[in-house]
């Protein structure tokens, strides 16, 4: 592990991507694809004259008398778009997160894993969210500074488990002394991530019309093209600029703790996944059989029956032998003549 500059995050955001590219295509389709039929159903059931590319009243709703339906629709299809998003970013973090430590993971286990910080991920989401937006009330620039204080926060999260309120500290902690350096990431990064699904959608919704059906249809289409490469590539460089920043503040070598230099040098640290929890046995490792016991019977098959034969090289355990008795002297004397020289 080392630091890494701007271009060097960006270079291996992009090549974290292309390499994982079919594990993260598949957990964006899995997640887009539902929410992109949900939003086009719920846009023809609710929104009387809907205008592409927009989720707001227009003045063709307001003056059909459907304004009521035109804004629960419209709050429908912002929730589920904030759902997917949330859910689909954190599945590839756990995907980006494995490729960069060397560690593989499939997309069916990254959607668990979302799903399993599903609660932590949308209450750290509504906190982000309320204090960002307050920032931006209080003239702006609070809020421009909350938003890159706390963009490491999901990665922390996730990484090493911390709750919404400890992931936002975390994130604090990190980030101070290299704001700058963090905002000019992430500004690069959703630069080139706008740019790319502007051309994307231009080139996808220019034969239409931006109030038809085929439009609405063809506008998710469009996003569901431009999730498959923006949330992997906006996750990819949130995590490795969380990484660089725990490499620099922390000496952080990949394993889930600091570097400690003054550990001995003989001690082994128990291999770790992406996330810092140990390694767990894989579940068909037999276990170690028990030591013998003495006076036992011989191993044998479990299906086996008791004539079987013992297996080769099994020899029946010895008893130990008992301790010798201590010699006692003779009842009799062996020489009764020098005996009775020394009486006399």
């Amino acid at each position: 592990m080392r630091p890494l500059n701007l271009g060097e995050t960006l270079d291996a955001s992009i090549k974290i991507v292309r390499a994982r590219w079919r594990a993260l295509a598949t957990v964006m389709l899995v997640v887009g694809v539902p929410i992109q039929v949900a939003t086009v159903v719920i846009a023809l059931a609710t929104m009387n004259g809907h205008k592409v590319g927009s989720t707001f009243l227009t003045p063709e709703s307001t003056s059909s008398g459907h304004g009521g339906d035109y804004v629960a629709g419209g709050t429908a299809i912002i929730a589920l778009m904030i759902l997917g998003y949330l859910f689909g970013t954190v599945a590839c973090y756990r995907l980006v997160a494995d490729a960069y430590l060397g560690r593989e993971t499939s997309a069916a286990a990254s959607l668990r894993f979302a799903g399993e910080r599903l609660g932590a991920t949308l209450w750290l989401g509504i906190v982000l969210v309320a204090g960002i937006v307050a920032g931006f009330f209080a003239f702006i620039l609070p809020g421009i500074w909350l938003a890159v204080t706390w963009s490491v926060a999901y990665p922390a999260m996730i990484v090493e488990g911390t709750g919404g309120l400890p992931a936002l500290g975390r994130s604090t902690k990190l980030v101070q002394g290299r704001w700058w350096a963090t905002c000019g990431r992430f500004v690069v990064a959703v630069v080139l991530v706008t740019v790319a699904s502007a051309v994307v959608g231009s080139v996808l919704l220019a034969p239409f019309s931006d109030t038809s059906t085929a439009a609405l249809v063809v506008e998710a289409i469009s996003n569901l093209v431009v999730s498959l490469f923006a949330t992997p590539f906006l996750a990819a460089v949130a995590m490795l600029v969380y990484f660089d920043l725990r490499v620099r503040k922390e000496g952080w070598t990949g394993d889930g703790v600091a570097a400690a230099p003054t550990a001995a040098p003989s001690a082994r640290a128990p291999e770790r996944d992406a996330f810092g929890h140990p390694i767990a046995p894989p579940a068909d490792t037999p276990p170690s059989p028990p030591p013998p016991v003495p006076g036992a019977a011989p191993p044998r098959p479990d299906d086996a029956g008791p004539d079987a034969a013992a297996p080769a090289g099994w020899a029946p355990p010895v008893a130990p032998e008992p301790p010798a008795e201590p010699r006692r002297p003779p009842l009799w004397d062996p020489h009764p003549d020098a005996g009775a020289d020394r009486d006399a």
